[in-house]
């Protein structure tokens, strides 16, 4: 596992009591959390070889994966973890040194680990596509099938600050999915919009700039107003007169929506005119 044991653990959850002899350890009692946690890390991000390997991992990318996997991991636990199962049923574990946590403290600490979650997630996302190749996998492939990701400047505006931020990523992709196959279909082509979702995972890529003002356009239509098609039109032109940059949408069929054919009169035409 990416987390080995209680020590390491500990080092990402702090303020947790030293186990005494004869208790479980918190790594005892997180552990199948975390394998369920690394199953979604392996789907989602990094892919089994990668996580079967961690020393392959660079130290940004681990450090962030162990910080998902333990926040997410606790997260999940924290509902059983002052609960006990008695021949009576369930109960409270109690001490009469500690005063159990209100429900309100509770719902904080669960939001909280979810934003250090969303956070590491955020930092893998940027790891990640510095990898050769990583858009070519299947986690980057689903990735890369949108102009947003999981990052803070992508869900600026969009985002409800009071909820987790992978749930409002989700939302916003949702959301957006319709919007760019929109302007792909009457304005950028396609063939472009699809080299502009994979910019971000392109080092130094000329595609970079035009995928963030799309990305605008978009973003201001998620709260339902229409797509801007003037700034659309806008980046059409742009786009044609900058024809090398862009080859995908000069011999797209969305750029002959632009370029209509020209009526020529001929005398051999039924449909000549004097």
């Amino acid at each position: 596992m990416i987390i080995s044991n209680d020590s390491e653990l500990r080092s990402f959850i702090p303020n947790v009591m030293s186990t005494v002899e004869g208790e479980s350890s918190l790594y005892e009692k997180v552990k199948p959390y975390m394998g369920l946690v690394e199953s979604s890390l392996s789907d989602i991000f990094i892919g089994p070889e990668m996580l079967a390997n961690p020393q392959s991992m660079s130290e940004v990318l681990r450090n962030a994966a162990s910080v998902y996997v333990a926040n997410e991991a606790f997260r999940m636990a924290v509902p059983s973890l002052d609960l006990v199962l008695t021949p009576n049923g369930f109960g409270i574990v109690n001490n009469q040194n500690v005063v159990p946590a209100s429900k309100e403290r509770i719902d904080r600490l669960m939001f909280s680990l979810a934003q250090l979650r969303d956070k590491a997630a955020s930092t893998m996302m940027i790891a990640l596509a510095d990898i050769d190749g990583y858009a070519e996998t299947p986690q980057g492939k689903w990735f890369s099938a949108s102009l947003f990701l999981p990052l803070a400047d992508h869900l600026s505006g969009l985002a409800d600050p009071e909820k987790p931020m992978w749930d409002e990523f989700l939302r916003v992709r949702n959301l957006a999915e319709p919007l760019e196959n929109e302007a792909a279909d009457e304005f950028i082509s396609p063939e472009l919009m699809a080299r502009l979702r994979v910019a971000p995972f392109e080092k130094g890529s000329v595609y970079a700039p035009l995928a963030s003002r799309v990305r605008r356009i978009i973003a201001r239509a998620i709260p339902g107003a229409p797509l801007n098609k003037r700034a659309l039109t806008d980046l059409v032109n742009f786009i044609r007169e900058n024809p090398d940059k862009y080859p995908e949408w000069k011999n797209s069929k969305t750029a002959e929506l632009f370029s209509p054919p020209i009526f020529e009169n001929d005398k051999k035409s039924s449909g000549y005119w004097f």
